[in-house]
């Protein structure tokens, strides 16, 4: 692997809701080998996948996974999304695109979905470094809201779709 031209290569690849059963594999151990979910958990958010990063090779070294839940504190259903870069791919402002790409591919889908729509997505912060030094009450990049941390002390942010309404 050329690492230096790998990493000026990588593109963001849309795969939500499409066959990727090819790439199975290769996300479980991406997983397995950086902290992320294995087995079953695993298995599940195979199909919550958004997009993946790929180095101009084929390698994947980023993904983003959402999935739909109802906050009974916020009384809406949001799409709570992750985010995962294999650290030696973490590059200044690659967390921040794959996020917005991941954000405004939701929000051009959330007008046509059923009564239960997502109003907006949701996230916890549970990486050290980002709640140190991503401490902003608002990225400027992704417009994601502080509003508050969980139980477990991870910061806890939101954004909220244009023309989202909250229900009464």
């Amino acid at each position: 692997m050329n690492s230096f031209q790998d990493k000026q290569d990588l593109v963001i690849e849309n795969v939500w809701k499409k066959d990727v059963s090819g790439l199975h594999n290769r996300i479980l151990d991406i997983w397995k080998s950086n902290g992320g979910p294995v087995g079953k958990i695993a298995e599940e958010r195979l199909s919550q996948l958004v997009f993946v990063v790929k180095t101009g090779s084929g390698e994947i070294v980023g993904l983003s996974t959402a999935f739909k839940a109802y906050v009974k504190q916020l009384r809406n259903h949001f799409f709570v999304f992750r985010l995962m870069i294999i650290p030696q791919y973490r590059l200044p402002g690659l967390t921040s695109r794959l996020l917005v790409s991941t954000r405004d591919h939701l929000e051009s889908i959330h007008a046509h979905e059923a009564a239960d729509q997502a109003v907006g997505l949701l996230t916890l912060v549970q990486n050290e470094e980002l709640k140190k030094f991503r401490n902003e009450a608002i990225w400027p990049a992704s417009k994601m809201v502080y509003i508050g941390n969980s139980h477990e002390g991870h910061h806890i942010r939101v954004y909220y779709f244009r023309g989202a309404r909250i229900l009464p």
